[in-house]
């Protein structure tokens, strides 16, 4: 496997860290010190993904990372610091590539309803497709510390950006301010609810609701049940 294969930037904890594929060779070998350095870090993220989603935050031991990782303590501390460290590169990996994925499908042309249902799909399938991610990013980030639970609040505050097109209907009055905000939460509690009970496979069953839920605000019943049904 070629060296930019194996660094395909891809959600934390989507792999094994100790895939076949990924593991370096034992003992003396003439790779490129950076090529080491970037494999033992890119598998540290998808281990601290899987052992945190597994363990729990405050349950997962450095030690138990390493292991997940195939790297040793010392190796660890050549890239992070501590485990705080480690989760939030997780983090904001793994949230960087949902936000262009969901910003992507956001921009595809359509009337502003459709496009808020094509982006909450891809949030909800990724999110499906990666439970170990979702874990990390949507439950297990409220126990890790403050520095942690403040990028929490930026993600959330980057999805307002979404909300910035959406039509105001002729003849009734604005929106209240905070609704936005208020439907932010909304859509993360369904979310967390699933993730927190195992049931993050099921989130784009609910794709349908979220939709209604994000739309009904600012066009009213009947636009949000048309987007709702994907049209």
């Amino acid at each position: 496997m070629s060296e930019t294969t194996r660094f395909d930037q891809r959600i934390p904890g989507s792999r094994s860290a100790t895939d076949p594929d990924r593991l370096l060779p034992r003992g003396r070998h003439d790779l490129p010190r950076e090529f080491v350095s970037r494999t033992q870090r890119d598998r540290l993220i998808d281990a601290m993904a899987r052992t945190v989603a597994e363990l729990g935050y405050a349950n997962a031991s450095l030690g138990d990372v390493c292991a997940a990782a195939g790297v040793s303590t010392r190796a660890f501390y050549e890239h992070f610091v501590d485990k705080e460290a480690c989760f939030l590169a997780a983090f904001d990996l793994g949230v960087s590539l949902l936000q262009r994925a969901v910003a992507e499908a956001y921009a595809r042309p359509a009337r502003w309803p459709q496009r808020m249902h094509h982006g909450l799909d891809t949030l909800v399938r990724i999110l499906a497709a990666e439970p170990a991610f979702a874990s990390l990013a949507v439950v297990e980030v409220l126990a890790a510390g403050p520095r942690a639970r403040a990028c929490r609040r930026r993600l959330l505050d980057a999805y307002k950006v979404f909300f910035t097109e959406a039509p105001h209907r002729a003849g009734t009055p604005p929106v209240p301010p905070g609704v936005t905000d208020a439907v932010i939460a909304g859509v993360y509690g369904v979310i967390y609810d699933f993730v927190s009970t195992g049931r993050a496979t099921e989130l784009p069953e609910q794709l349908p609701a979220l939709t209604y839920l994000v739309v009904v605000p600012f066009l009213g019943p009947a636009a949000a049940a048309r987007a709702a049904d994907g049209q």
